[in-house]
Order: structure tokens, then sequence, then C-alpha cells
């Protein structure tokens, strides 16, 4: 009886995440420090590409503004252009960053490298990273690049299909988990369905909430940790989830 209880409790978990899903916005997972930072992300793959391969222990708006400052700063965002620079320059154009990225000494490396790919494997269009390309061949991509490991790898794939409209046929949507963060930890942990807040509880709490695609719940869980379930007093009364939710947190 408790083992049937319990996933039919799963069960309304996960549909009222995949729910919720369904009515995220696209720019709704590019928040950033300016309203035209986020039209650049979501118009010029090249810019999305940029945030993404930095995308490591920094606030999301943060990652998501990088591009426009840096439009900002050299007046375009030709990827030709940006090829010819020395990581040195490159250095001194993080550096008059208005916010940095955490890795601030990997950064120019980084840009270099995805810049690199896009311009010598695809003709500065980085769009033909995933265009008519295997999900495999996508992800190999951007491994490639220096700092850049299997989970943002994974969470490129999945904000490539909710924001370009493409649809991996190759993927084993199965196998493809939510990328952990401070704030799907936390929701995964307060929610009882993971029993620590870690990375390895967090992957597999998603799959047992969505086995079919674990990473489907990737977006509105980190939604709910940003907007509702967030670090202290969380605003349980305004979350999606206060029907579904235990509340067995531990703040």
């Amino acid at each position: 009886m408790e083992e049937t209880r319990a996933m039919k409790d799963l069960q309304k978990i996960a549909a009222q995440l995949l729910a919720l899903n369904q009515q995220i916005d696209r720019r709704d997972m590019f928040p950033t420090l300016h309203p035209a930072a986020a039209d650049l992300v979501l118009e010029n793959p090249y810019a999305f590409c940029l945030a993404t391969c930095l995308d490591r222990g920094t606030k999301a708006e943060v990652i998501w503004t990088i591009p426009y400052w840096l439009l900002q700063l050299l007046g375009h965002l030709d990827p030709f252009v940006i090829y010819g620079m020395q990581e040195a320059s490159l250095a001194s154009l993080i550096a008059q960053l208005p916010r940095k990225p955490r890795y601030t000494s990997d950064a120019p490396r980084t840009i270099r490298e995805i810049t690199t790919v896009i311009v010598e494997h695809f003709d500065g269009d980085a769009s033909r990273i995933w265009k008519d390309r295997s999900a495999a061949d996508v992800k190999a991509t951007f491994q490639s690049v220096y700092g850049v490991g299997p989970g943002i790898a994974n969470m490129a794939v999945l904000l490539i299909e909710r924001t370009y409209g493409i649809r991996f046929s190759d993927l084993d949507h199965r196998y493809i988990d939510i990328k952990p963060d401070v704030h799907t930890m936390r929701v995964l942990y307060r929610l009882g369905v993971a029993l620590a807040q870690n990375e390895t509880q967090a992957i597999n709490a998603a799959k047992r909430l969505n086995p079919d695609y674990p990473g489907e719940i990737d977006a509105p869980l980190w939604l709910i940790g940003r907007n509702w379930c967030v670090p202290g007093t969380p605003r349980c009364e305004e979350c999606p989830l206060v029907n579904v939710c235990p509340q067995t947190y531990g703040g």
C-alpha cells in the first residue's frame, strides 16, 4: 500500500511539472540583466553558444547577458573577427565585463575554442552545430570545447530542442538527464523525491519522476527553484506544486 501511494505521489508531481513545462515561454529560460540580451541569445546562435560554453557556476542572469556585453564592447559579435583575436585580447575583453564568469581565467580559452570550432568546421554559422546533425554529434562538439563537460553538453541539447524547435531523431530521451544546480537540487529535495541536495540524488530523482525523458522536467524544476522554492523561506502558496508538495524540506 505504501509503495502504491508513493508511486501515485510521484505521478502527481510529474504531471504538475510536465504541465508547467508546456506553459514555459522560451524567453523564460534566458533570464538576463538587460532585455536586449535575451533577444540576442534567442536570435543569434553564436551568442547562444558563447553563453552555453561559459555556463559554469555563474548566475544565469550573468551568463546569458555576457554575449550582449561583448557586443557592446566590440561593436559586433562576428565569429570571424573574434576568431582572429589572441587569448590575451580576449582576456582583456573579459576584464572589462560589468559582471564576469566564475572562471575568469578560463573564459578566453573557452571563447576561442568554441569560436574556432564554429569558424573552422561550420563556416562561421553556429546554427550548423545542430542543423541536420545527431544529438550525439552535437554533444561531442560542445564537449570538444575547453571546460565543457557532459552536464553542459546535455543542457545545450535540451535548450536547442526548446529554443530552436529542433527534435533530435537519434536521441533516446530516457538517457537525457537534468543538469543539476542549486535550484533543481533544492526543489527535488523539498519535494521528498531526492534524499539529499546533491547531483547524484537529483539526477536519480528526475529519472524516477519522468523516466521516459528525465531532462524534460529540468526547466520547470529550475524555474520553480528560482521563483518560488527559494532558499530560506519558500513562497509555497504561490508555487505551482503547492498541491502536491509534502513540504518536508529542511530549509
